[in-house]
């Protein structure tokens, strides 16, 4: 059998409260986008940062 071992893409983790119909709705634009809620907010994160550059 093959396994591969792939390192970590994403070292940190963070948490942050939310309300909790932002949260829905997010969840709801990462399902209709085909990505998780994980992949969204990071997504958000880099676009936030590009403007500000």
């Amino acid at each position: 059998m093959n396994h591969c071992v792939r390192a970590p893409v994403h070292g940190a983790a963070i948490r942050f409260r939310v309300a909790e119909s932002l949260l829905a709705s997010a969840e709801e634009k990462a399902r209709r986008e085909g990505m998780s809620l994980s992949e969204l907010l990071r997504h958000a994160l880099r676009r936030e940062l590009r403007e500000v550059a």
